[in-house]
């Protein structure tokens, strides 16, 4: 019996690291009244954090090569939606009862990867790495 429980508890572990595995994350700002979001998700997966530690999940997903639409529903209708660019990081907010808002949404881990290819391939000096770099950092 304790094999069976160590080997189901080894499975279990197992299975949960690899549940979250393929995440991405955006860091949004409303342009307009720089209100922050943070939203994550992967191809099955998505849920923003409205205010720390309070989280609104998204239950239509639709990834494209380019966009990103999520939405998330409450009686069938759209409570909440975010259409962004993945490349651009453009992104509009559709909320249920107020007006829709333009965002930037940037994922700061690929675009510090995107700074540090550039760099090690000379297209970037040290300084202009550095200070892009602080840049993305303080945003």
């Amino acid at each position: 019996m304790k094999k069976l429980f160590f080997i189901l508890s080894i499975f279990i572990t197992i299975n949960h690291n690899n549940a979250y595995a393929n995440l991405d994350s955006f860091t949004c700002e409303n342009l307009l009244t720089k209100n922050k979001a943070f939203i994550v998700y992967g191809k099955n997966f998505a849920k923003e954090e409205m205010s720390p530690n309070i989280w609104l999940f998204f239950q239509k997903i639709k990834l494209d090569k380019n966009n990103l639409n999520i939405i998330s529903v409450d009686d069938e209708k759209s409570i909440r939606e975010w259409q962004i660019d993945l490349v651009s990081g453009k992104a509009t907010l559709t909320p249920m009862f107020d007006p829709s808002s333009n965002w930037l949404c940037l994922n700061t881990e690929k675009q510090l990867a995107a700074l540090n290819d550039l760099y090690k391939s000379g297209a970037l000096s040290g300084y202009e790495f550095e200070k892009a770099k602080k840049k993305l950092l303080n945003n």
